[in-house]
């Protein structure tokens, strides 16, 4: 007996768009035995409020849960950096809204140790233990002194200890990672060696997204890591007008077994997500996969050396309100004589935590710094 799952990367429907999907790739999920999306914000709620963060805020139409399960969703993963951009309203009213819909969710939860706790999929005799786990942005539960709604941690010991007690409950461990820089073809080494570690304590499959693009795979010991799958369906405007050639999962699991898969590729064509050819996406997987093999290194330093000029270095200056030339000074001396300083000074405290905290652009800058001074 076997199970088979898929599963897909970021999915934001903001737009209230029921054909989101074409008729084949929902007939693709609706063979598998379970099925699992990345869902990349709350719904719009009455009388929700964004909280306090760099970056934008993203919601989704209240309907895009009915058209997840419409299509053959049956579990979403909640980790991930928007789902709590709107605070305790809009996130509660999710969860509502999925379990009325029966769709279930990993990954998040009201209280720190729900963020933490698996789902258990099992059919004949198989059982999976599925986790989800973000990065530390805005609403994660990375100190268990918090007392809000949030979603689990990539380095919190609560999510290696649940791997541990999945491994003697389950006969597979999957684990839905959102993480990384976006729109590079690599993931930095940094969450590749987290990765490794990952599957070294049990897991077996990381199904990873976030970059917005694709990334290679690779068999590390018994696990098999997939670093970015890119773009399920996004629609918010920065991507309304891109195809996000991207890639889902088949993943087929028989106990004492390899796990084995499929790989289906798509993109958007007039707004709807269609599955394709692999000969008709803008990116090659097998080259991809390449790029994680020999010159890896190079190639990591080479993109920390690149984004930390071309974005790093200008947003701890902007942080710093050391950014600009006379033209900025000006403007910062007349918003303080304004009186509107003090809402600047917020912005530029909330993108220094942004840059702080987020695992990806600190390890970023770190290396980046270490390649240029420490060498």
């Amino acid at each position: 007996m076997t199970i088979k799952l898929f599963a897909c990367g970021d999915v934001v429907n903001s737009t209230n768009k029921q054909a989101w999907l074409s008729e084949e790739l929902q007939q693709v999920i609706k063979n598998c035995d379970f099925a699992v999306a990345n869902f990349e914000a709350p719904i719009d709620t009455v009388q929700m409020q964004p909280i306090a963060k760099a970056g934008p805020h993203v919601y989704q139409s209240p309907h895009s849960i009915e058209y997840l399960k419409q299509a053959g969703f049956t579990h979403v993963s909640l980790a991930n950096n928007h789902i709590y951009d709107y605070g305790e309203r809009a996130f509660k009213n999710t969860l509502s809204k999925l379990n009325k819909n029966g769709l279930a969710f990993v990954g998040a939860g009201e209280s720190f140790a729900e963020s933490y706790q698996p789902q258990i999929l099992e059919k004949g005799g198989v059982k999976i233990g599925l986790l989800a786990a973000c990065e530390n942005e805005f609403g994660c539960h990375y100190d268990d002194s918090l007392s809000r709604s949030g979603y689990a941690y990539l380095f919190h010991p609560l999510l290696e200890d649940a791997i541990l007690a999945l491994k003697q409950q389950a006969d597979f461990v999957v684990l839905i990672a959102h993480a990384g820089i976006e729109n590079i073809p690599i993931p930095i080494k940094e969450w590749r060696d987290r990765y490794h570690r990952l599957c070294e304590l049990g897991v077996d499959v990381i199904v990873g997204h976030h970059p917005h693009v694709p990334q290679g795979y690779e068999q590390y010991g018994e696990g098999l890591i997939f670093y970015s799958l890119g773009n399920f369906y996004f629609d918010t405007p920065a991507f309304a007008n891109k195809s996000d050639d991207s890639y889902s999962l088949v993943l087929e699991f028989e106990k004492q077994a390899s796990v084995s898969f499929d790989v289906i590729y798509h993109k958007k064509i007039e707004g709807k997500t269609k599955r394709v050819a692999k000969e008709e996406v803008s990116f090659n997987l097998t080259q991809l996969n390449t790029l994680l093999a020999e010159g890896y290194t190079a190639l990591n330093d080479q993109y920390a050396l690149d984004t930390y000029q071309a974005y790093y270095k200008n947003y701890y200056q902007k942080a710093a309100g050391a950014s600009g030339g006379l033209k900025s000074k000006i403007k910062r001396t007349i918003k303080m004589l304004l009186g509107i300083q003090k809402d600047q000074e917020q912005s530029n405290s909330l993108l220094l935590l942004h840059n702080i905290r987020i695992d990806s652009h600190r390890f970023t800058v770190q290396r980046a710094l270490s390649l240029k001074y420490e060498r």
